[in-house]
């Protein structure tokens, strides 16, 4: 891996790769060279790799967060914030 300075001919560089950080994530890319192009860059960039293994984990995090059921405490409050508008 390298600085998110280095550049070779075949990079799309630490901007590219970060403004498709999550539409890569989320699988909405489609095009096979567009992908192969952030998985390049992944592969040898440092930063963009380490930005890329985060939000994997966050993404984990949140989806484990959906499972579980709001405390009955915050349930009444956020009604009683309702009810009050």
């Amino acid at each position: 891996m390298t600085t998110p300075d280095s550049h070779d001919d075949e990079d799309i560089g630490c901007l590219e790769a970060i403004e498709a950080l999550f539409a890569y994530l989320d699988g909405e890319i489609r095009d096979p060279r567009e992908r192969q192009a952030i998985e390049h860059h992944m592969s040898h960039c440092r930063s963009c790799f380490s930005r890329l293994e985060l939000e994997k984990r966050l993404m984990a995090r949140a989806r484990q967060a959906t499972h579980s059921e709001a405390p009955q405490a915050l349930k009444d409050r956020l009604r009683d914030l309702l009810d009050d508008l």
